[in-house]
């Protein structure tokens, strides 16, 4: 057998070895990603629901006493800047900035970047997923990254698939979220041209190799971000909620935000009476 033709049989088990490394990787990934999905759905509704049953009512007072505390502190600053500027303070200026602050916590009340829970040193919690850029995130479109994504699962184009049935809510809470880093993975798994024969293998072998690379680098990824994410609360509280002691320990933190809460608000009412108002 000539070496020529020993080396042609060692190249195509080399890259059909490649072949089934992407497809594994692939499932792998997928398989993450479904985890991912799972604890930021299913547990994590769980947790919340069991967190709010034992803390809830603290937790709406600080939230309402916390708002009432900065429209307070806003508004002595917004006092103090045109008194500063040598304006005088009327009646009617003093109901123009009410109306500015009401129309503030409106809209904070009626679209809540977070939701009100804190941790155990009384910081509120779950700024962890902080909204990326809508458009760009490493020169990629998150809108581009969607719509190739729906376009390999949607029913009304493919027919109702595996795919569809194992990734559609998943992407849409990734895209809700804007979450590019799992656009992207999704995007790894559904997009990329799948090699169907031997030719196409072989003229797309440093192409495979990358892309092995890639999930591989993505699966590394998604393995880092769910360690994370157990790590962090609520998740890391799940089983805190059945602790009794754990349970009076953080009702008193709750309790001690909520006494500082107050004393914001009789603080800057203070301030406030004694601005001068003009007749």
């Amino acid at each position: 057998m000539s070496n020529t033709h020993n080396q042609t049989i060692k190249k195509h088990t080399n890259n059909t070895g490649l072949l089934a490394d992407v497809s594994r990787y692939r499932q792998e990934l997928l398989n993450l990603l479904k985890d991912w999905h799972y604890y930021n759905t299913e547990v994590l509704q769980r947790i919340l629901f069991a967190y709010e049953n034992i803390f809830g009512t603290l937790e709406q007072e600080i939230e309402q006493k916390d708002r009432t505390a900065k429209t307070l502190e806003r508004k002595y600053q917004m006092l103090s800047y045109r008194i500063n500027r040598g304006e005088k303070i009327t009646r009617k200026s003093l109901e123009f900035i009410d109306r500015l602050l009401e129309i503030d916590t409106q809209r904070e009340v009626t679209h809540p970047r977070h939701r009100s829970m804190h941790r155990g040193n009384v910081m509120p919690l779950r700024q962890r997923n902080g909204l990326l850029d809508t458009r760009y995130n490493d020169g990629i479109d998150i809108a581009y990254l969607y719509r190739q994504i729906v376009k390999r699962l949607h029913p009304d184009i493919v027919g109702e698939s595996t795919a569809f049935r194992a990734c559609w809510d998943n992407v849409q809470n990734c895209y809700r979220q804007h979450d590019i880093d799992r656009l992207k993975m999704f995007y790894a798994i559904l997009c990329h041209e799948h090699l169907n024969n031997v030719e196409e293998v072989q003229a797309n072998e440093v192409q495979l190799k990358k892309e092995v690379d890639d999930l591989k680098a993505y699966i590394s990824q998604q393995h880092k971000d769910i360690d994370r994410l157990l790590k962090e609360e609520p998740f890391s509280i799940e089983e805190k909620l059945d602790d009794q002691s754990w349970i009076i320990e953080r009702k008193n933190l709750l309790r001690d935000r909520l006494v500082q809460a107050n004393k914001r608000i009789l603080h800057h009412n203070k301030l406030l009476q004694e601005v001068r108002i003009d007749r």
